[in-house]
């Protein structure tokens, strides 16, 4: 099976059979024998094709004369991967993506619309420099189509960030992003691992601004890396890094992470703590326990105790005894949407106000952990003001015991960051 044909089969599960991207995509590179650049186009491919869905099949729409919905599932999975290879990947020739998808065409259309596929396509890579999105002077139409977004997100971004902004981030979610690495200090140090990961073939370099992150240049596989297998570093993005250093643990505290899974923050946290001390790691879903425990195992950590728990009901026992708490709450998710593209279409407007509910009680059970003279940080992957900064607002109107000491919004980077909101409040003594 060549890559594109794997990249076909996972779209199509997706739009006929309402499959996850992540799951989709871990199948389709699951094919024995597939090359790593191969898994790289894979992922450019599904990735983008979900990504950029509504200018896709825009484009699609203005070069074909039948319509998207009369289109049997395979051919138009087959037509949009050739438009998204044609106008948005530099290093594809236009030649070599009509003439893939004319193979696909022939064998998953049962030959009856190799024709049709091949002329969409070539009117399409003929057309590519003169073609435009339309420009009716509505921003948030103009951007949502361009970018394929929802209205209801660009809108909501436009009001906080202005249209010009909004644009830049959508051009950003569109770039590939590097790999970030968090340095497992409890077993070397940041200059150690560039070294170790020089001699296993990748490229890397420390993180200004930054402790203990390190960038991975090119494609990586973290199941081949011995250093990762040994415990020495962990995947994790830089603004979920600087998440922990804002909390800042220190040894022999108890810390409470309130929403832990997959356990990257509770082992961030437990390695600057020199592994002295407790982190107690709440989860709502006892599947993903097991995630926090094998994380702090292959790192060597001992210190975690990870334990099934609703984090917006409180336990009692624990009330007042933390040193510092983490609530890094359930978001939209508009953060992260350059790593998980379905966000845009499986998230709702109606979602919005149920999990600001959600935050809001969650806030308030990590708020009665925290200790006199404590410290809780409440953070999130999303960039809405009422998923951030208003929340904080209403927060802090209600505790005045609570002082706010450091905040950031955080966009999502050039230089790899994901978007996320930071905000470090300390409990007055």
């Amino acid at each position: 099976m060549t890559a594109r044909e794997s990249a076909l089969r996972a779209l199509h599960s997706i739009d006929t059979q309402s499959a996850y991207v992540n799951a989709a995509l871990k199948q389709a590179l699951s094919v024995d024998g597939m090359s790593l650049a191969d898994k790289g186009l894979v992922t450019e491919i599904i990735y983008g094709v979900v990504s950029n869905k509504t200018a896709v099949d825009y484009i699609i729409s203005q070069f074909s004369k039948v319509k998207l919905k009369k289109m049997s599932p395979w051919v138009l999975a087959i037509l949009r991967m050739g438009v998204f290879q044609i106008f948005y990947m530099d290093k594809i020739p236009h030649s070599a993506a009509c003439n893939e998808a004319v193979k696909l065409a022939k064998k998953y259309s049962h030959g009856a619309g190799a024709g049709f596929v091949n002329g969409v396509l070539r009117s399409v890579a003929r057309s590519i420099e003169e073609f435009s999105f339309p420009k009716t002077g509505d921003a948030v139409k103009d951007l949502s189509l361009e970018y394929s977004y929802p209205e209801w997100m660009t809108k909501k971004l436009i009001t906080e960030y202005g249209a010009e902004k909004c644009a830049e981030l959508y051009a950003e979610n569109r770039k590939a992003h590097g790999i970030c690495v968090r340095v497992n200090t409890l077993k070397t140090t940041p200059a150690k691992l560039i070294d170790i990961l020089k001699a296993e073939g990748v490229e890397c370099e420390k993180v200004e601004n930054a402790e203990n992150a390190l960038y991975l240049h090119g494609k990586f596989n973290a199941e081949l890396s011995a250093a990762y297998r040994d415990g020495l570093f962990s995947l994790q993005n830089i603004s979920s890094q600087m998440a922990v250093e804002a909390l800042d643990p220190q040894k022999n505290e108890l810390i409470i992470d309130m929403c832990a899974a997959p356990g990257g923050k509770s082992c961030a946290a437990a390695e600057r703590m020199g592994n002295e001390g407790k982190v107690i790691s709440f989860d709502i879903f006892e599947h993903k326990i097991n995630l926090i425990k094998n994380a702090a195992k292959r790192l060597g950590i001992s210190i975690i105790d990870a334990k099934v728990g609703d984090s917006t009901a409180i336990c009692e026992e624990l009330a007042g005894k933390a040193d510092r708490v983490l609530a890094d709450v359930p978001c939209s998710g508009l953060g992260v949407i350059h790593k998980k593209p379905d966000i845009k279409w499986s998230r709702k407007e109606l979602d919005i106000a149920e999990l600001c509910n959600i935050q809001a009680k969650i806030l308030e059970v990590a708020a009665a952990y925290v200790k006199d003279g404590g410290v809780l940080v409440y953070s999130t992957c999303t960039i809405l003001p009422e998923e951030n900064r208003l929340r904080i607002e209403e927060f802090l109107k209600n505790h005045s015991e609570f002082k706010k000491v450091f905040e950031q919004q955080i966009l999502t980077g050039y230089s790899g960051e994901s978007g996320f909101y930071i905000c470090k409040m300390v409990k007055e003594l």
